[in-house]
Formats: structure tokens, sequence, C-alpha cells
């Protein structure tokens, strides 16, 4: 007798035979089949079916031969029963080549793509024949990553959330599986364009066993919220208005909505597109279809034409989308002596779900996405060579410990934000960690494409700044001189070490202080300054400085002072100063001493006074001039006194004697007197003119006249 189904395997021909298909399939669901087989014979290795191809070949008059296609994923057997034809049973699980990837648990990133691409990757990876058929234009991710799922929730919950869904096409010895965003992406299963609707209690009268038709078609409708809104927010513009909602076309009540944050996109474009993706999911089971028939070229992804009979009011010949169907075909026992399979509907049935083939349909978002709830650590990379890595917003890329990449650059993850204490406009806290450095790595509302550094931990290759337990009352913070030694460093510290309590500020090489306003220190102890180099001062207002006991200045090398406005100095206690090398004064304006007291030069050297001008010496009391030796040279000498005395063993004012060579003396006094053992005046003219003159040992007067001496010489002899 002819046979409606015929399965495959990878054992010879015939050795193995269909009975049973039990099974469903949905649109974007991995199908799964329970197939009976039987056998003649007891397999030797039934395990050796495992992870093998099975094809159920599905024969009809009046339609192309369809194919149901899989891998046994699963197969189970009683190696000592057989059933009542006295055969062999054995149970095959099948599924699609996709269902392995349920298999594929790990982490994975993938950096500026768009979900086709990474799907791309995920399902040729994995070796799933597909075709893609999307229309839409996806979205690039700057960062999407796999994290502690399989790859089947993985891709799963990114078609969900972007609203790609699939369907199998099945071919003898091969399944694809066909990826859609729309509708008009759907086709009817070939010898299946229409198909007719009888009332179940008219079928044994009206129709052959070898019809095929549906017989049970049941419509509900649910009421869905009236708005769905979404919104999320972008670093890049944190003032951008990304909130945005959409409206359910069907009559729901107008204060119902879903929500949802974050929406895990960063334009308003992409959140106007997400909330419709989310409407449209929900309006797609707004209304469903539940049907029944023995039609054999039901399947998920196709469409039909309903034909409704003349004995029903209406005409509705609408089309109509199939979302799932539930299997149950049956081939007739292969002993002749055994009774056959009833015909009719209860033959092979085939339940399914439909809706109105206008009616977009997406996936519900069932996957969950996941959520990191604790912590993690990673590596700070970066390109080869380099010791910092960063960009224009502090960000760094980091290599997480579950990467298992051999790379361990600057393409291993997204550029990551660095949390700090305090981040403000233009103010705030900075610290870049450096590659090489383990961070620690918080993610926001959970989600994996949103880490967050918001710390760093010391390892045993980056030890602490200072050596602990030994120095555990500090606390501070230390810097590290790029490509540098470790203790190439700024740093400041404060040690809490009880009666060594310390603050420690330290510059590698340079340091900048700026105060705007004031600044005060107070320092209850000493302080010391050691300037190795130079340093230099500029106070552009008044400078005071109070010493309340001593100061003492030492300068080892030389000391210039120069005064643009004048200098006051007031030295209340006495001064000393001791020179050792010279000293020399250039003044350009006038020199002005006063001296309440004695003025007692000791002067071991020579004393010279120079002064194109007058050189006044006044005294109140005396002018005293002790000295074994005189001597003046002058044009002109003139003096003006009351009395004059001269006592001296000699006076010489030119040469070995009292010398006076001048064109005119004049000598103007009431009494001199002149004391010496020789006297020698040499001059073409002496004018004495006054009322006495004496002279120790002799004694003449010159009463208002002249004595004139002439290339003579007036010797005075005691």
């Amino acid at each position: 007798m002819d046979r409606h189904f015929i399965a495959y395997t990878s054992l010879p021909e015939k050795s193995l035979y269909f009975k049973s298909l039990v099974g469903v399939e949905r649109l974007s669901e991995a199908y799964e089949f329970e197939v009976q087989l039987l056998s003649k014979k007891r397999l030797s290795d039934p395990i050796s079916l495992h992870n093998t191809m099975l094809t159920v070949e599905i024969k009809n008059k009046s339609a192309p031969t369809r194919y149901l296609n899989g891998y046994i994923e699963k197969i189970s057997y009683a190696p000592f029963y057989k059933d009542d034809e006295g055969l062999y049973l054995y149970t095959a699980t099948v599924r699609p080549r996709l269902w392995e990837l349920k298999q594929r648990l790990g982490y994975s990133i993938w950096q500026n793509k768009n979900v086709p691409d990474i799907l791309t990757e995920v399902l040729n990876k994995a070796g799933v024949i597909f075709e893609n058929q999307l229309v839409e234009k996806y979205r690039t991710w700057e960062y999407c990553v796999k994290h502690n799922e399989t790859d089947f929730d993985f891709i799963h919950r990114l078609m969900e959330n972007e609203g790609i869904y699939y369907y199998f096409e099945h071919n003898m010895g091969s399944h694809t599986m066909i990826l859609i965003d729309s509708p008009q992406s759907h086709q009817p299963m070939p010898g299946y364009e229409s198909i007719k609707y009888v009332n179940a209690g008219n079928l044994t009268k009206k129709y052959s066993p070898d019809s095929e038709y549906i017989y049970n078609w049941n419509v509900s409708s649910i009421t869905i919220p009236n708005t769905y809104s979404i919104d999320d927010y972008n670093f890049r513009k944190p003032r951008a208005k990304l909130y945005t909602a959409t409206q359910t076309p069907a009559s729901s009540p107008d204060d119902t909505e879903i929500f949802i944050w974050p929406g895990r996109y960063v334009e308003y474009d992409q959140g106007e597109f997400y909330a419709r993706v989310l409407q449209q999911a929900a309006e797609a089971k707004s209304e469903l279809i539940n049907g029944k028939g023995n039609v054999l070229g039901i399947a998920p992804g196709h469409t039909f034409t309903l034909l409704l009979p003349n004995d029903i009011n209406g005409d509705d010949h609408s089309d109509y989308l199939i979302t799932g169907a539930h299997y149950f075909l049956y081939e007739a026992p292969y002993l002749s002596n055994q009774a056959q399979y009833s015909s009719g509907k209860d033959k092979n049935t085939i339940q399914f779900d439909a809706i109105p083939a206008s009616t977009p349909w997406k996936p519900s978002a069932v996957t969950p996405w996941p959520k990191v709830t604790g912590l993690e650590t990673a590596v700070v990379t970066g390109p080869k060579g380099k010791k910092i890595w960063t960009d224009n917003y502090g960000r760094i890329k980091v290599k997480f410990r579950w990467d298992r990449d051999d790379k361990n650059d600057d393409t291993r993850s997204c550029w990551i934000r660095v949390a700090s204490y305090c981040a403000g406009w233009r103010y705030g806290n900075v610290y870049i960690p450096r590659v090489g450095e383990e961070v620690v790595i918080s993610f926001v509302n959970g989600d994996p494409d949103k880490p967050l550094v918001i710390g760093s931990t010391y390892n045993n290759e980056n030890m602490p700044p200072w050596e602990l337990p030994k120095h555990q009352t500090r606390i501070g913070i230390m810097s590290n001189t790029k490509g540098g030694k470790h203790d190439q460093a700024n740093y400041l510290y404060l040690d809490d070490e009880p009666y060594k309590e310390l603050f420690d500020l330290h510059a590698e090489r340079n340091m900048n202080i700026s105060v705007e306003k004031d600044k005060k220190v107070t320092i209850d102890g000493n302080r010391t300054t050691e300037i190795k180099k130079q340093q230099k001062d500029t106070v552009k207002g008044d400078a005071h400085f109070t010493y309340k006991t001593n100061h003492e200045t030492t300068i080892e090398g030389k000391d210039t002072l120069t005064i643009k406005k004048g200098q006051k100095e007031t030295i209340k206690n006495g001064r000393k100063t001791a020179i050792d090398g010279g000293d020399t004064y250039k003044l350009t304006g006038n020199l002005s001493a006063k001296i309440n007291g004695n003025w007692v030069q000791d002067i071991t050297g020579t004393t010279t006074i120079t002064s194109p001008n007058l050189i006044t010496i006044k005294s109140d009391t005396k002018v005293k001039i002790d000295t074994p030796y005189s001597f003046f040279s002058a044009k002109t000498l003139s003096f003006a006194f009351t009395a004059f005395n001269i006592s001296k063993t000699l006076i010489s004012a030119s040469h070995t004697k009292i010398n006076t060579s001048l064109t005119d003396t004049n000598i103007s006094y009431t009494t001199t007197s002149i004391t010496n053992k020789k006297t020698s005046l040499d001059k073409t003219g002496i004018a004495l003119s006054k009322s006495e003159m004496k002279l120790d040992e002799s004694k003449f007067a010159l009463n208002k006249s002249s004595c004139h001496i002439i290339n003579c010489r007036l010797h005075i002899i005691s």
C-alpha cells in the first residue's frame, strides 16, 4: 500500500519506518518533533543516530510533496520490547540546527555592528543555514555583549528587541532559517494557496477521506494597552528628550500604558522604531485565530486564503498568516492483518494559530535581557606601546576576565566611562586608569552593554605605593610618571601615626600653586626651606615681614638689591656690619646721614674723598685731625676761622716740609699760633692781615700792614 509518510535517516534505506510525528512549530521558535520509528531488527548502535539528520517525507496526491527536517537531538528506545506488530520502537526528538545554540553558553563582545550582522556571525559560526529577507534598516550598536547566556537566548533577545523573526523552510535533507521583518515577505505553501473550511458535522457526508480542509475555526480578541512608550538617556546629549510613545489603533482604555525604561537606544528615531515594535508585537496578539484541520500543507510562516462554503453566510475569502502549528501525523500499521487507522478528521490532524495576513507580526519580548547583579574586575587595555589610552570623556578600554580572545589591545571593549566622586561642568576629580591596571566595573541598570568603571584595586603585580601593613596609618594619593619607575611620582599622603602625624606633598618635577585671593599659613613650630637652584619672588603689592626674635641671612654667593622707589630702614637697637672684601656705593642723588651719637671709623687703608664740587665739614665745636703727616694740594686754599692752632712736630703741605705753592693765599684770623721746630712758607706773595700774630719762642706784630716775601724763606725756629 502507498504510504503517506517516509522517514529518512543516516541508516540504510528501510532500516527504520515512520510510525508517527507529534510536534510544534511556531514563528520565532525552534521546532520540536517527537518522531516514532519502527524497525524489524534491533539496532546494533542506535546511539549513532544522535545528532544526525532525519527527514520526514509527506506525500499528498493533490499537492507537492512536503518535508519536515531536523537533527536527532535525543534517541530513546526499549531494547527488549516489541510493539503489537512485533517491531522495535525508537523515539527520536528532532530539532533544528538552531537548537544547538542553546548549548553555547558564555560571553562575547560585538562592536559597531547592527543586529543582522551579529546574527550572521553567530549563525554562520554554528553552521545554521539561513536566508536574510530583512527589509528594514537597523541601527548600529556601538557595543553589544553576550553575557553569561546561550547564543540562542542572545540572538533571540536581540531579534525580539529589533522586531526580527523567523520561520523554517524544510527540504529533503536540509532546513533553512528564514529571517524576516515584514508581512510582505510571507508566501503560501505551494499547492495550498487556498484552503477550504467545512462544517465538522458535514465531514462524513460530503467530503472524501482524502480531502483536506479546516473544520474548526475560533476567533478570540483581547484588550491591549492604549499606549506603548519608551525612554532612555544619551550621555553625549544629556539634555536630549528621547521619550517617545505609540498608540494602539484598536480600541483600548485611554489610561493604559506600557512604559519601558531603559529603552536601550541613544537617538530619538531609534526610540520611535522600538516603540512601534512593542506596539506591533502586542497588536498581533490582540486578534487570534485557532483552527484545526487535516491540511498537511499548514506551516508557520506561510499564508493562505480561507474559502468558505456556500451554506455559510458571508464571503470571507480573507488571507491569513499561520503563526504556529501543532502536528499529529500517523502512518497506518505495516502488517496487513492489522486494522487501518480511521480516515477523515481523525486520521492526521494539525492544530494551528493564525492572524490576518495584513497584520504585522512581531515577536514578544519573552527572552530576558541578562542583568548583571554584582561587580566585575577587568584589566585596562590600549594599543601596543601605550601606557595611557583615553578619549575626550576620560573613558578607557578594558579586557574582561571572561574574554578568552588572545588580543589584549584596545579592540576588546567599547569606550567605558570612569565614575568620579565629583563631576561637573569643567570641575571635579579626574583619574584615568592606566594600561595593565585592574579596575572594578559596575553596570548601569545591570545592563552588560553599559559597563561603568567605579574604581581600581591592587593585585600582586600592582601593589600599593607604600609598604603595608608597615604604613597602615597612611592615606593619600600617588601618581606615577608615564613610562617611569615606581618611585617617579607626584604624591600627597597623610600619616596618622600617633606623635608622628605627617602631611607629605611631593612634586616629581614642577609645582604650581595659584591663589586668587588670600593665603594664610600658620606654623606653630619651625619651617625649613631648601631651594637647590634659583628662587624668584614677585610681590605686586606691599610686602611686610615681621621677625619677633633674631633674623639671620647667609648668602654664599653674590647679593644684588635693586630698589626703584626709595628705601627706608629703621634699626632700633644697633647694627653691626662686617664686610670681608670691598664695599662700593654708587649714589646718583644726595647722601644724608644723621647720627645722634658718635661716628667712629677705623680704616686700616687709604681714605679718599673725591668730589667735583664743594666738600664741607662742619662742627659746632671742633674738628680734630690727628695724623703724623698731612699735606694739601689745591689751587686755592682758604681758611676762615676765629682761632687756628696747629701743633705737630712736622707739617708738610707740599713735599718734605710745609710747602704751600699757591698763586695767592689769604689767611684771616684774630689770633694765630704756630708752634713747631721749623716752618717754611714759600710763595711769591703772602699777606697776613690781622691785629696780632704770635709766634712761640719769638714774637712780632703786624698791625694793618703787609709783608711780602719774594723768592725767600721764612724760618721760625723755636
